[in-house]
């Protein structure tokens, strides 16, 4: 059953936490507008077309054929307990349990909308906590982990490089501690390159920054590299930026063709900010200033 945990400190009178409210503000859009952006897929990150697929008719599909690819990459079929750590809503628990036969998903958000679309699923093998990961602790081992396209919030875009890398180095070790020797660890991550700047893009980048994704970090890859080393071995590295890029393609088209309808739920700013953002997104990984790589890990002992 669905349950949620704690949210410590989040919530308490005169305790607000910035980074929570910034990752509210995009993820606790209602789950309706949400609907119309993703489809029944739910899935919140690149697919996986086939050449010649209609990126909109084949979302779902493209969607499906990424969990199906993470769950063998992650080698969790059949494992006992699986955790997702930024979990959205909850596609890739749902998928792992119901065709891939986990036995326990568990799955870390700070969205209460997503842990309440989560628990409308009904899918009695999927545990949701309204938690950081920094808070999370278990005393069983899990047999897999993932995580999808959330890292980029983990650490603050005010820190300097050296505390960054620290703060990497803080996840890695806490997601080796939750892991049994031997699990696998799914991490897909955008990531940024240092490329010449143009007035239209730095704008851009400010929009991100101040509109949308508030302190939000994109890391670079050798931090990522830094924060593992001695606790994951990598197994593979593959850039997948056109995936992404084709996502927000097709989430901008389901949008465009929903458009009165998702203004009627969220109003107009809300709508300009999404068509805005994920151009941006789009062109900056077409344009590979900014990256997507999946990384298969293995949890050393």
């Amino acid at each position: 059953m669905t349950t949620t945990a704690s949210e410590k400190s989040t919530d308490s009178p005169g305790a607000a936490n910035p980074d929570v409210d910034a990752i509210r503000h995009h993820y606790e859009v209602g789950n309706d507008f949400y609907s119309l952006l993703l489809g029944t897929s739910m899935m919140y990150s690149g697919g996986y077309w086939e050449p010649g697929e209609d990126l909109v008719e084949a979302l779902d599909q493209a969607q499906e054929r990424k969990l199906d690819a993470f769950a063998h990459l992650g080698r969790a079929a059949n494992a006992r307990r699986v955790l997702d750590i930024g979990c959205g809503w909850g596609a890739l628990l749902d998928r792992l349990t119901t065709v891939h036969n986990v036995q326990h998903g568990v799955g870390l958000t700070l969205s209460r909308t997503q842990e309440e679309f989560i628990s409308a699923l009904g899918n009695p093998l999927i545990e949701t906590r309204v938690e950081s990961w920094a808070d999370h602790t278990t005393e069983e081992p899990y047999d897999a982990a993932f995580c999808v396209n959330s890292l980029e919030h983990f650490v603050h875009s005010s820190l300097p490089p050296r505390e960054r890398t620290k703060q990497y180095r803080t996840f890695f070790g806490q997601v080796h501690s939750l892991l049994r020797p031997g699990a696998g660890f799914v991490l897909h991550t955008m990531t940024a390159e240092a490329l010449p700047m143009n007035r239209a893009l730095l704008s851009d980048l400010k929009f991100l920054q101040r509109s949308e994704f508030e302190g939000c970090h994109i890391p670079h890859l050798h931090e990522l590299a830094l924060g593992m080393e001695g606790l994951f071995d990598i197994v593979e590295i593959v850039n997948e930026r056109e995936s992404f890029a084709m996502a927000c393609r097709a989430w901008l088209e389901r949008l465009a063709a929903d458009r009165e309808q998702a203004v009627a739920a969220e109003g107009e700013d809300v709508v300009a900010r999404f068509e805005r953002y994920l151009d941006i997104f789009a062109y900056t990984l077409e344009d590979r200033f900014f990256n997507n790589f999946r990384l298969t890990l293995t949890r050393r002992a």
